[in-house]
Parts: C-alpha cells; structure tokens; sequence
C-alpha cells in the first residue's frame, strides 16, 4: 500500500493553481442519465473517493519517482473530499460543456513533467533497442533451432541412407552367395549325372565285352572240343599215339587251356590251342594223302606189270 501511495505521489495530474481544462463529454465514467436514474451512485462516490481520483492515471517508472534536481522537491498529489458530482447530480442535463465534466477518454494535461520528456524518450529508445535485442536473440535462437533441426534431419536421413545402402550391399552379398551356391550345386549335380552317365556306358561296355568275351571263349572251347573229337576219331581209325603238346601232361589229350600250368604257352589261350590242333590236323591229313597216293601209284604199277601187252612186249 505504502509503494501505491508513492507511485500515486510521483504522478502529478494538474499542477498546483491551475483550473481543471474544459473538455467535451463530462467527467470520465459519468453519465447524466445513468447517474439521475441512480440515486445512490453519490454515496458510493463519496465513500470511494480515493479510487475515482485514480481513473485514468498510469503508473510512473521507479526511477522517476524522486527526480533529482537543484530543489530537490517532490511532486505530490492531495486528495479532497469534494463532491465533484454535486452539482451534476442535481441539475438537469447541462447543455454544452461544462468545467466539472471535462474528463474524458483523453488524458487530462500531460502524465510525465516537461523536464522528464528526454527522459522518457531515452526510456523509450532503451526499450526499443532492449526489444529490438531479444527480439533478435529470440530469431537467432530459433535460426539455430532450426539449423540445428535440419542438421539433426540431415543426419538422420544419412544415417538412414547409411543403413540402407548397407542394407542392399549385403542383401547383394547373401544373394550373390546364394547364387555362387546355387551355380555350384548346379555344376554338381550335372557333374553326378555326367559321371553316372560315363559309369553307366562303361558298365555296358564292359558287360558287352564281358559277353563277347564269354561268347568267344565258348566258341573258342567248342571248337576245340570238336578238333580234339575229331582227331580222337582219327587217331583211332589209324591207330596212332600223338606224342604230348607240352611238358603239363604226359599224354597228348592231357594238354588243354584250362588245365596247363600259368607258365604254358597254352595257358588261358585257346586260340594258340586251337592253331596247334589244327596243324596237327593237317599234318595229318597231309600224311593220309601221301599214303593214299602211294596206295593208288603202287596199284597201278601192279595192274600194268600184270596185263598181257606188257608181258609179250617183255618177251
């Protein structure tokens, strides 16, 4: 309460002497009508006095409250308990303007003292300049925000693009291996297959050979079964003893490819068998022919000597 009253006392209003200006419109906040329709609006004015004489005053900074000068003295207001209203109250409604109801809207002399007009200005540039700074330091705040946002944005969307990229470079990688594993699986099984295809034709050929094999030894063991049958049968018809093929028997039919030793020449090859029948056979052939030719010259030189030409030829 004690700082109002200080703050009331630095405001000057009206200076000491002067009469109170004549302004159209009456007393501030007072209407003649509304004010003959209620009666009772004097008596609250009357009890709030120092409140009326407030209305449209203005607060003075702190350091205008006791100017210094070469005086020294002190501005200060004084409340009087005068009906201003008084007259109004009773009278009609004035026409034209009146001393008592000057008060309007618009200030009433001047709110600051002449020699306080520099001051004012100076408060005035002080506190543009003040506003002008923090308005500055508030966009300068909020230009580093948002660079700092977009910095922040920036990192991010590289973080991001960081993640990605490596993202893809392995996706790459694993589907590169899988491919490298796929092509090799591939290769692999067609590898097997080829492989099983080359078993498979050897297997056949060596089954073709195989029974070639058996299908000329059993031809190979039939034809020597007949050439030995065959000279059986002639040596028995001429009654001869045929001497031994090798040293593995002691008879000429002990010889015979599976039956000789692994060192004879006739061991597990019946074709070299086969070619000794053979000349064998011929041979004797040979020998029966020589014999039957004998035979036949010997007949006819029997048959010549003994016909009766020859024998009166003789004679």
């Amino acid at each position: 309460m004690k700082q109002v009253r200080h703050k009331l006392a630095s405001c000057q209003m009206v200076k000491a002497g002067e009469e109170l200006p004549e302004l159209p419109g009456g007393i501030w906040k007072v209407s003649p009508t509304r004010d003959e329709l209620s009666p009772h609006y004097h008596l609250s004015e009357e009890t709030e006095d120092d409140e009326i004489s407030l209305y449209g005053q203005h607060d003075r900074p702190l350091d205008l409250q006791y100017p210094g000068g070469e005086d020294g003295r002190r501005k200060t207001v004084t409340f009087q308990n005068i009906p201003i209203y008084g007259s109004l109250l009773k009278e009609p409604n004035p026409i034209g303007p009146s001393p008592s109801s000057s008060t309007d809207h618009r200030a009433m002399q001047v709110l600051w003292p002449c020699e306080d007009q520099e001051e004012l200005k100076r408060q005035r540039q002080s506190q543009f300049l003040m506003n002008r700074r923090l308005f500055m330091d508030i966009e300068r705040a909020q230009v580093q925000e948002i660079h700092r946002h977009r910095k922040h944005l920036k990192r991010i969307e590289r973080i991001k693009s960081d993640k990605e990229q490596r993202r893809l470079e392995e996706e790459r990688r694993m589907q590169s291996l899988e491919d490298l594993e796929e092509d090799r699986q591939t290769t692999e099984r067609e590898r097997q297959v080829l492989e099983r295809l080359r078993l498979d034709e050897q297997q056949m050929l060596e089954d073709t050979q195989r029974k070639d094999r058996a299908r000329k030894d059993l031809e190979a063991a039939r034809f020597i079964e007949a050439l030995r049958a065959q000279m059986k049968e002639k040596m028995v018809q001429e009654k001869v003893d045929l001497p031994p093929l090798c040293c593995c028997g002691e008879s000429f039919w002990d010889s015979h490819p599976n039956t000789c030793a692994n060192n004879c020449v006739f061991y597990n090859n019946p074709k070299a068998y086969a070619q000794a029948l053979q000349s064998v056979l011929l041979n004797c052939d040979l020998r029966e022919g020589n014999l039957s030719h004998r035979a036949s010259a010997r007949r006819i030189a029997s048959v010549h000597v003994r016909s009766p030409r020859n024998q009166s030829c003789i004679y």
